[in-house]
């Protein structure tokens, strides 16, 4: 793998793009991939919080690590205070994936550096994926030069995740674990617990642990006892 990790930040063993299922945002899936196996330069991916853009953008940085190409997943958000010098030495990678690109609005100094690499990127055939909440002109970025390179290459967005979405999210990510999901306790969990996507997995860490202590499976009633205590405290 050519994968280059940013001060530590790993990229989760979830984080690929056949484990991004559902129908809400398999467009996106399709744009996106596309970066990857390097039939596209460049895509600007926006929408809501855990909308999966994160996920994406890492699974990208790896599949294209994974064919062998230079790739580099940027949480700008994690690494703000560095981002000038980071940025600035990315200018050689086949395939960059830039998260919170709001992070550094209103840095001057690094909306340059960034600025200087979609250029460079672009001048060697080099991908750009980034992404954010909001569209660029609406980032408040000081350099309206960096929204425009960031529009280049198109602008796709994300939206939040229907029913049908989560409950295979839910049965995608058990089995990732080793756990069966039966659909019956995706539909209860849906209907009885928090419906956001990080509560979702929040609960799903907390019946992983359980269902290997305890070596169960997750029925209903196993999974309405562990999150009863586990919310009980």
């Amino acid at each position: 793998m050519a994968t280059q990790l940013i001060l530590g930040v790993q990229l989760p063993q979830s984080a690929t793009l056949d484990a991004f299922v559902g129908e809400t945002n398999a467009p996106v899936r399709a744009a996106v991939t596309q970066i990857a196996d390097g039939r596209s330069e460049r895509l600007f991916v926006h929408g809501p919080e855990a909308s999966g853009k994160t996920h994406l953008l890492q699974a990208v940085c790896r599949a294209a690590g994974d064919a062998g190409d230079r790739s580099v997943y940027v949480p700008l958000d994690q690494v703000a205070d560095q981002a000038e010098s980071l940025l600035a030495g990315l200018q050689d990678m086949d395939c960059v994936c830039i998260d919170d690109v709001a992070a550094i609005a209103g840095d001057r100094d690094a909306e340059i550096a960034l600025l200087s690499l979609t250029d460079g990127l672009r001048a060697r055939g080099g991908r750009l994926l980034a992404a954010d909440r909001q569209p660029p002109a609406e980032l408040g970025l000081a350099l309206p030069d960096l929204a425009s390179r960031l529009v280049w290459g198109g602008v796709i967005a994300t939206a939040e995740l229907d029913d049908a979405d989560k409950h295979a999210l839910l049965v995608e990510r058990a089995a990732q674990r080793g756990m069966e999901m039966p659909d019956a306790t995706a539909r209860w969990l849906l209907r009885h617990g928090e419906r956001d996507v990080p509560a979702l997995m929040r609960a799903l860490d907390t019946l992983d642990h359980a269902s290997l202590a305890a070596h169960r499976r997750l029925t209903i009633p196993f999974v309405k006892q562990t999150l009863g205590a586990a919310a009980d405290g």
